[in-house]
This record gives structure tokens, sequence and C-alpha cells, in this order.
């Protein structure tokens, strides 16, 4: 039996790029965060370009409804990139829900998560049992062992559209 550790892995640490819907040809693209509080979106099919840069001065809203993220804030919870806003690349329904992946490893992440058949959470001596892992932030839906099957076939989905 796979067993799942939570080693409090948090969003900040798979978020090194987004593959996301380009809004020009529709086709994968990419945005990948820059230093000094900017972002890069490319797209190498259709050539599309452009750049972010935070306005807000490093204040982040987190909200699953897209309609609080605002130009030039970095926007956590839905399902696009944080800073474009721009359609994730990796999304499609699941048991009634949309599930999404920002990129390759954090699908690599949630189909570790999702096949143990133990998940265990350990402590962290600076912030004790804090729910700021990925683990611990994952909707209940997910977690649950009856859409076990129906989350792993839509995560088999996902890959298949960045084979």
């Amino acid at each position: 039996m796979h067993t799942y550790i939570d080693n409090g892995c948090t969003i900040w640490n798979i978020a090194d790029r987004f593959l996301v819907r380009c809004p020009n040809c529709r086709n994968m693209a990419v945005v990948k965060p820059e230093k000094g509080g900017r972002a890069r979106f490319s797209c190498t099919c259709c050539g599309k370009s452009g750049g972010w840069q935070d306005r807000h001065e490093g204040s982040v809203l987190y909200s699953t409804s897209l309609d609080h993220f605002d130009n030039g804030r970095v926007c956590i919870g839905a399902p696009v990139d944080w800073y474009f806003h721009f359609p994730l690349w990796l999304q499609t329904e699941c048991c009634g829900q949309v599930l999404w992946a920002y990129n390759r490893d954090h699908l690599d992440w949630l189909r570790d998560f999702v096949k143990a058949g133990l998940r265990k959470r350990s402590y962290d001596s600076t912030h004790g049992w804090s729910n700021q892992s990925l683990a611990s932030r994952l909707p209940k839906w997910l977690k649950s062992a009856k859409n076990k099957n129906a989350v792993q076939k839509a995560l088999d989905k996902l890959y298949a559209t960045i084979a």
C-alpha cells in the first residue's frame, strides 16, 4: 500500500510555472513568474507573449471566485494562473467539480496524494500542525475515498493533454 506523508509542501513550492490556454490561439502556453514582482506569458504556437507587473506590492488575494480577481494582483485559488488569470490548460470536470493543476509537478503531486492508501501528516517544529500545506488545503471531494477512482481517471485525462 502506498503511503503519502505530508512534508509541508505548499502551493508556493509548485508554482514555478503555469500551463495555460493561450487567449490568442487557444493552444497550450506558459506563464512564468520572474523576480521583482513580474511574470511573463509566452505561447510557442502563435508567438504571443507579454509581461505582467505586480501593482499591489506583494499583496496576495486568495479566492475561488474569479469575480474577486483584479489585474495587477497575485490571485490564488481558481483554475487560472496567478498573474494574467488565463484559464489553466490542466483542468477537467470531476465529481461535479473542476479538477485542476498548474503544471506537471502539481499533477504529479496530486497523483501521489490520491493514489495513497494511507495519508500521514508530519509535525513541523516551526509551524506545528499548521494547515498551510497543499494536502491540508485540498477540497473534501478530492480527498474522499469514494471519489478516488474518478479522480484518478480525471488525472489520467489531464496527463494525456501534456504527453
